[in-house]
């Protein structure tokens, strides 16, 4: 498993670059940011837990002291990026949103060095760059406007890289002691929880009754592209380093401009191109089988 560890990651990062189709699907129905994100959340909380009710009950059980990292994954991670993400591309473009949600690796990196005293190596350095610079070149950050107030955005932006990033720290304690299933379904029943609550949901309930011939649709789609990336992502990170699994999740920012390109007649440009291949670059270079012996 550990041999393929990567392609996990890389499966998720896949299916999360999809994310912004049902996004856009739900937020087409009317519903706005919060509520966009409280559908999906608990759409997704609420099937995870029927499964497991119907498949293994035992998954469920976890211990009291644990609850803080699940917290951590829930709240710190899963809800926090999503408000802030959201906030960000409300006050710049989306370019700027995406690059600073990708400063995510570089927090990764350190708090792996902190916490689990991962290896700081040449091979990851290169690898982080080129991920990063790809992406930059992938969302066209040159066109990018940080809004009328660049120094806030800057610090909500780079809160949304590190909660985003926080998962993979989180996550990497938790799955050494639960299954990826177990961990997953309770970080979105806390996020799911959260975002109920800051959603109106009376007005979010009226929108749904107006709407229920379109609603499997959603639940659907944020189990593919919500609930089924973090599982995966999970099981990788069972299997990698924190921080490597960071930065192959970067193929995110490709796997969205491939759909675009598909589903909405996007184009690339030549630096888009550039990007997209710096960033399959760094999938690549951290796939080299190192002397260290560690892969």
């Amino acid at each position: 498993m550990k041999k393929f560890a990567w392609l996990f990651v890389l499966a998720a990062s896949v299916l999360w670059g999809a994310m912004g189709i049902v996004t856009r699907y739900v937020a087409g129905i009317g519903f706005p940011t919060r509520q966009t994100a409280a559908v999906r959340i608990c759409s997704a909380a609420a099937c995870l837990v029927l499964f497991l009710l119907l498949t293994d009950r035992g998954k469920l059980k976890i211990e009291k002291k644990d609850v803080k990292w699940f917290l951590g994954t829930g709240l710190g991670s899963l809800l926090i990026n999503n408000l802030c993400y959201a906030e960000v591309v409300q006050r710049a473009s989306l370019s700027v949103a995406v690059v600073l949600l990708y400063t995510a690796p570089f927090f990764v990196m350190i708090l792996s060095l902190l916490f689990f005293h991962e290896k700081l190596t040449l091979q990851k350095v290169c690898a982080l760059f080129l991920s990063f610079s790809g992406c930059a070149l992938v969302v066209g950050i040159s066109e990018g406007n940080a809004g009328e107030e660049p120094v806030m955005t800057l610090i909500i932006g780079l809160v949304t890289g590190l909660a985003y990033g926080l998962y993979s720290i989180f996550g990497k304690v938790l799955v050494g002691k639960y299954h990826s299933l177990t961990v997953t379904t309770y970080t979105f029943i806390i996020a799911a929880a959260a975002t109920f609550i800051i959603s109106e949901p009376l007005s979010m309930f009226r929108l749904i009754g107006e709407n229920m011939e379109k609603m499997p649709l959603v639940v659907i789609g944020s189990v593919v592209t919500l609930a089924l990336p973090y599982i995966l992502y999970s099981v990788g990170l069972q299997y990698m380093e924190s921080s490597r699994a960071s930065i192959i999740a970067s193929f995110e920012v490709v796997a969205a401009s491939m759909f675009g390109v598909v589903l909405y007649r996007e184009t690339i440009g030549f630096f888009n191109a550039v990007g997209i291949v710096l960033v399959v670059s760094a999938l690549i270079l951290l796939q080299v089988k190192r002397g260290d012996g560690n892969s």
